[in-house]
């Protein structure tokens, strides 16, 4: 009987830390939950986020979740049960994540109404409509909202250029997407090349620009090097190197037969990180990367790694020499950060935290013991 409570103990001390929380998504209306109170079976139910943000609960009555995370949400509710209950544990599992209708037209590949997730952005109703057509003209995309007679219209070129936020806004429910065409008569047909999304021929209008061109084919991937675009076109004997991150002299018109190409960023060689970080492993090196860009890139620490006592293990001739680096002063601003150079091998030890396993256990064990000694 005793091994048993000991056991049952065990398990529910395990579960507490086991349950886990969605840290990041927002609650919206029209977001399906679900609630459960432990040992409350009448408490615990599957209730959908009204418009206004609210969900009702028996006792509670209404309670504003919207714009909180899942676990935020949870914290309130038990707040509020204290009133009712001693010490009521509560959790709260994001079931069914709401959708919005929103139309989407113009050059697109398959227009129509489409539900997209609260809080998409243009081009998630882009994609949704199977992509852009040739035609498709993204310096002029209008958004018009639901019972409104205005529309805004955004250059869609930034967003796939810069990343720009503003130019890839977020949507509301009813929302018409009207992608433009391009209005003027064709000239004829160019190609573009490397690393765009969608390669290939396509049609030109007077005053195109390589930049524009680049848009056309969806955009450079993410593995494009920007710095590295190259107009090839019949008759010239050199390919000749293009700004599209401009519009100068550098980025310039295209003429029918020209072709646009974009080249990958090149591995300027390899290092490893080891240790205390979410993604140990083998990363490229595609430009000049410090040590906390490395550390970034393998996912950022995990747990509580000693970042003072970092090491790199450098290929030397025959040998390797090893580097001491304190990286907590490199982000205090006491010390410059450290280039990594190819065959770097860092090393950073993790922290020597207990794991959590072996607290549990602790804290079983001493319950148990104090019900065996009674």
């Amino acid at each position: 009987m005793r091994f048993f409570i000991l056991f049952a103990t065990l398990l529910l001390i395990a579960g507490l830390f086991c349950t886990a929380y969605a840290n990041d998504y927002l609650i919206k209306p029209g977001d399906t939950i679900g609630v459960t109170v432990m040992g409350e079976a009448e408490l615990t139910k599957k209730v959908i986020v009204d418009p206004k943000g609210n969900i009702a609960l028996p006792l509670m009555g209404s309670i504003a979740v919207a714009n909180l995370t899942p676990e935020q949400a949870a914290q309130l509710i038990a707040t509020k049960l204290r009133s009712y209950l001693k010490n009521p544990q509560v959790s709260i599992e994001l079931v069914e994540v709401s959708r919005i209708p929103v139309t989407v037209s113009g050059e697109v590949k398959v227009p129509g109404i489409y539900p997209v997730a609260n809080g998409a952005r243009v081009i998630d109703a882009i994609t949704a409509a199977g992509g852009t057509t040739p035609k498709a003209d993204l310096s002029k995309v209008t958004i018009t909202h639901a019972g409104s007679s205005e529309s805004i219209v955004i250059d869609f070129n930034r967003f796939m250029l810069y990343a720009d936020a503003v130019a890839n806004p977020i949507l509301n429910p009813g929302d018409m997407i009207v992608v433009a065409s391009f209005e003027k008569k064709s000239l004829g047909m160019i190609s573009v090349i490397g690393a765009v999304r969608t390669p290939g021929p396509y049609p030109i209008t007077q005053g195109i620009t390589a930049r524009e061109a680049v848009m056309m084919a969806g955009g450079p991937t993410e593995l494009a090097d920007i710095r590295s675009v190259q107009l090839r076109r019949e008759g010239a004997s050199q390919p000749v190197p293009v700004d599209i991150t401009g519009s100068g002299s550098d980025n310039p018109i295209l003429n029918p037969g020209d072709v646009v190409f974009i080249g990958v960023l090149r591995a300027m060689g390899y290092f490893t990180v080891q240790g205390g970080v979410a993604k140990p492993g083998k990363y490229e090196i595609t430009g000049q990367t410090t040590l906390t860009e490395a550390i970034a890139v393998a996912g950022g620490t995990a747990g509580k790694p000693n970042l003072s006592q970092v090491s790199i293990l450098r290929p030397s001739g025959t040998s390797n020499q090893a580097i001491a680096v304190n990286v907590d002063d490199i982000i205090s601003g006491k010390a410059s950060d450290v280039p990594i150079k190819d065959g770097d091998n860092i090393y950073v030890p993790p922290g020597k935290e207990r794991p959590r396993y072996l607290e549990i256990i602790s804290v079983a064990i001493s319950l148990g013991w104090l019900i065996f000694k009674q």
